[in-house]
C-alpha cells in the first residue's frame, strides 16, 4: 500500500535501479515497482524457519508429550482388560498379546506416523485434510473451480507436478481429475476428520470417568452418583482451560506427564528384574502365530481391545483412509518405487484392515456413538460444502461483465456520490451479481469504487510478504512509457486519497439462499432448513475483516439455488 507522501517521490530512473540493485524485479518489468520495494521489508519464511532450530523444535517436542503421548502413553493400560474379558484360557496368550502390542506400536505409530505420514505434512499441519490439500496442489481435484495463475507465486504453493516421464504418477494423476474420484476425495477426506472428531467427543468423557472410578478402590465411601459429579467438574475445568489454546494445556501437563512415565518406567524395570524377565520374549512374532492357532476366532475378535494399544475405535477407521491418501501421495508426490508401495500396502495397510474388520465385529457393543457422531458431522460437512460449491457456481455463472460495467460508467442516469467503496466479494473470478443487484436498486456510485477478493488456497500458511499480489498491467518495456504509467499511478493514488477524505463505506453482501421452485424435497431441506440453519450460526464475514460497523453497508440479495 501507498503512503501519502508516495505522490510527491519523483526518484530518477537511473539512480533508482542503482540503489534497489539487490531486489529482483517483477517479470516483465525494467525497474522496481514501489510496491516491491516495499514488500522487500519483509524477511522470508525460509529465514525464519532457519532461525528457530533445534530449539524450537525441543520446545514442541516437550509440549507434544503432554498432548499426543499423553493419549498413547496411557491406551496400553486398557488393552488386558480389555482383551480378555472372560478370563485368560492359556498362559502363553499374555505373551501373544504382548507381541501384538510391541509390534502394532512399532509398525503404526513408530514406522508409519512418525517415519512416513509426518513427511507428507501440509506446511507443518497434518492430518487427513491435510493430506487431501496436498493432493489439491499436485492435481486439480478440488470441487472449487479457483485456480488462478497467481496461485504460483505463493512459494508453498508451488509444486513439482507429475509429467509424463513417471508414466504412473501421470495415470493416476489423470484418474484423480475425473468428477467421480474428486467427490470421493472429498469425501474420505471429511469421513476421516469426521471419525477422529466423534472420537474426541467420547474419549475425555470416557478417559476421565475411568480415572476417577479408580477412587473406589481407594476408599468405600465414594459412590457412583460421587464419581459422575467428580468427572463432570473435571471435564468442565479441563474444557474451559482448552479455550486458552492447545500449547497451553501441553505446557501444563508435560511436566505430569513426564513424571507419570517416569514412575511406569522405574515400576516396570523393577517388576521385570523381580518377577519375570521372561516378558522379554515377546519380541518373538512366533507368539502372534501361536495365538492365533489356539484362539482362531477368538483371536481375531479380541484385536478390538488390542488396538486400545495406540488408539480411544473410530480413529482406526480414520488410519485406513489415512493409508489410503499416503498410498496416492507416495503415488503421485513422492513418485515411491511400486515395490516399496506395494510392501507399505501388505504390512501396513493389511493389518490396518485387519483391526477394522473386529473393531466393526463389535460395532453393536457401543461402537456405534463415535460413528453416529461422525454421520452427524459428515452431514453438516456436506451440506455445507453442497450449497457453498451452488452458490460459488451461481455467482461464476452470473457475474457482472465489463460491457455491463462500461455502461453503469457511461450511464447518466446513475447519479456520483464523493467518497471511496470498497466492496467485499468472495468470487475470486470478476464481480460478483450482487453489485449489479445493488446498482440497481440504488442508481448511485461513489467516485472511487475498490472490489476487495478474498482469495482462498489450499494451503495452511501464507508468508507475509505474498499475502498482497500487485500486478500492473500493459507495461511495455520503453522507458518513457514507464515514466507516464509512473505519473498515472501517482496520479490514482492521490485521487484514492480525495475519495477516502471524503468518506470511506464498506459494501458487504448479505445473501439470502433459497432453492429453486420446483427442487425435491432433499434439495429443499439441505437449502433452506439445514444449510440456512448453520449460516445463521457462522460468524459473519465482516466479523472477521474487522469491519467497523458505523461505516458498514449491507447489500441484500437473494439467490435461488
Amino acid at each position: 500500500m501507498s503512503t501519502p507522501g508516495d505522490s510527491n517521490r519523483n526518484f530518477d530512473i537511473k539512480e533508482e535501479e542503482e540503489h534497489n540493485n539487490d531486489i529482483p524485479l517483477r517479470p516483465g518489468l525494467r525497474r522496481h515497482d514501489s510496491l516491491d520495494i516495499e514488500s522487500a521489508k519483509f524477511n522470508g519464511h525460509h529465514d525464519h524457519h532457519d532461525t528457530e532450530g533445534w530449539r524450537a523444535i525441543l520446545k514442541l517436542a516437550f509440549q507434544s508429550i503432554g498432548v499426543v503421548y499423553g493419549d498413547i502413553g496411557t491406551s496400553p493400560l486398557y488393552v488386558y482388560a480389555s482383551t480378555f474379558s472372560n478370563g485368560i484360557k492359556h498362559e502363553d496368550d499374555i505373551m501373544g498379546v504382548l507381541s501384538i502390542i510391541i509390534y502394532t506400536i512399532t509398525l503404526i505409530p513408530v514406522i508409519k506416523y512418525v517415519m512416513i505420514v509426518l513427511r507428507a505434512n501440509d506446511n507443518g499441519d497434518g492430518g487427513t485434510f491435510a493430506l487431501y490439500s496436498k493432493l489439491c496442489r499436485y492435481a486439480k481435484v478440488g470441487l472449487i473451480p479457483s485456480e488462478q495463475a497467481e496461485d504460483q507465486e505463493v512459494s508453498n504453493f508451488r509444486l513439482e507436478l507429475p509429467n509424463k516421464t513417471n508414466k504412473i504418477a501421470s495415470k493416476i494423476k489423470q484418474s484423480l481429475e475425473s468428477r467421480h474420484a474428486k467427490f470421493l476425495l472429498l469425501f474420505a477426506a471429511m469421513l476421516g476428520t469426521s471419525m477422529v472428531i466423534g472420537d474426541g467427543i467420547l474419549t475425555p468423557s470416557i478417559s476421565v470417568l475411568s480415572a476417577v472410578s479408580g477412587l473406589k478402590k481407594a476408599t468405600n465411601t465414594m459412590t457412583e452418583g460421587m464419581i459422575v459429579v467428580i468427572s463432570v467438574a473435571i471435564l468442565i475445568a479441563l474444557f474451559m482451560v482448552q479455550r486458552f489454546g492447545t500449547d497451553k494445556v501441553g505446557y501444563t501437563f508435560a511436566p505430569i506427564i513426564c513424571i507419570w512415565f517416569s514412575l511406569n518406567v522405574g515400576v516396570g524395570v523393577y517388576n521385570f528384574f523381580k518377577f519375570d524377565p521372561s516378558v522379554a520374549k515377546a519380541i518373538n512374532p512366533k507368539y502372534i502365530i501361536d495365538y492365533f492357532k489356539r484362539n482362531k476366532k477368538d483371536a481375531w475378535i479380541s484385536l478390538g481391545g488390542i488396538v486400545l494399544s495406540i488408539t480411544g475405535i473410530a480413529v482406526v477407521f480414520a488410519e485406513t483412509l489415512t493409508s489410503s491418501f499416503m498410498v496416492v501421495i507416495m503415488l503421485v508426490i513422492w513418485k515411491t518405487n511400486i515395490l516399496l508401495v506395494i510392501l507399505y500396502v501388505l504390512v501396513i495397510c493389511s493389518m490396518e484392515c485387519i483391526y477394522l474388520s473386529s473393531v466393526l465385529y463389535k460395532f453393536s457393543q457401543g461402537g456405534y456413538l463415535p460413528f453416529l457422531f461422525a454421520i452427524a458431522l459428515m452431514f453438516v460437512m456436506c451440506t455445507w460444502n453442497y450449497v457453498y460449491r451452488a452458490k460459488y457456481n451461481y455467482e461464476i455463472n452470473h457475474k457482472v461483465s465489463q460491457e455491463v460495467i462500461k455502461d453503469m460508467i457511461i450511464d447518466t442516469n446513475i447519479s456520483r456520490m464523493r467518497g471511496l467503496a470498497i466492496f467485499y466479494s468472495e468470487l475470486a473470478h470478476g464481480i460478483p451479481p450482487i453489485f449489479k443487484h445493488y446498482v440497481d436498486n440504488v442508481p448511485a456510485l461513489h467516485s472511487v469504487i475498490v472490489f476487495v477478493s478474498i482469495k482462498s488456497l489450499p494451503i495452511s500458511k501464507v508468508p507475509p510478504e505474498e499475502r498482497f499480489l500487485f500486478r500492473r498491467d500493459s507495461i511495455e518495456s520503453d522507458y518513457g512509457v514507464l515514466e507516464e504509467q509512473g505519473r498515472i499511478a501517482d496520479e490514482d493514488v492521490a485521487t484514492l486519497e480525495k475519495a477516502s477524505r471524503a468518506g470511506v463505506v464498506h459494501l458487504v453482501g448479505e445473501h439470502e439462499i433459497i432453492s429453486r421452485k420446483g427442487s425435491s424435497i432433499g434439495k429443499r431441506f439441505l437449502i433452506d432448513y439445514a444449510y440456512n440453519f448453520m449460516k445463521k450460526n457462522l460468524r459473519q464475514s465482516y466479523n472477521v475483516f474487522e469491519i467497523p460497523q458505523k461505516r458498514m453497508l449491507k447489500v441484500g440479495m437473494t439467490y435461488e439455488l
